[in-house]
């Protein structure tokens, strides 16, 4: 890139979010989670006994991916999985005792991380951010959109 002109907004983000990833991985290491994990164990605590099709509706995970992690999370006594009573079919994920206690523990040193993170950061500058970000994902959307519905072109040699 030549000398003075900006990197893509698009490339930012994506470095940035790569870093963040990183370095929250390094603060998390301690605790022998990862960071998906973590966002798993925190999601539990705001509902408790969620189906896993719930959790992955929330964490854009697939369900390979997520019984993966719960299968690690469960190997680690951290999480709980029972049978939902309402569905045969379903389990209910929920906390263990060990597992509220790791997060409570990680959440203390996450937490800091995060604002040391935003360090510098005025609220409206974090409002625009949020503004940017929500209407580029608004095109994001958009432009899957239209990926479903364009027909998929085969080129003939």
């Amino acid at each position: 890139m030549a000398e003075g002109n900006p990197q893509p907004l698009g490339r930012m983000i994506y470095f940035m979010a790569q870093d963040i990833r990183n370095l929250a991985e390094k603060v998390l290491a301690p605790y022998e989670l990862t960071l998906e994990q973590f966002q798993i164990l925190k999601m539990l605590t705001q509902d408790t006994g969620l189906t896993q099709r719930q959790l992955g509706q929330q964490t854009n995970k697939n369900p390979a991916n997520l019984t993966r992690l719960l299968d690690r999370l469960a190997m680690k006594d951290l999480i709980a999985r029972e049978a939902d009573p309402g569905d045969r079919r379903a389990y209910l994920v929920s906390l263990t005792g060990r597992g509220q206690t790791l997060l409570d523990e990680s959440m203390e040193v996450f937490e800091s991380f995060s604002v040391r993170l935003h360090r510098g950061i005025t609220r409206p500058m974090e409002q625009m951010a949020r503004q940017v970000l929500a209407i580029m994902a608004g095109n994001i959307e958009a432009i899957a959109g239209e990926l479903k519905r364009e027909p998929q072109s085969t080129t003939t040699g």
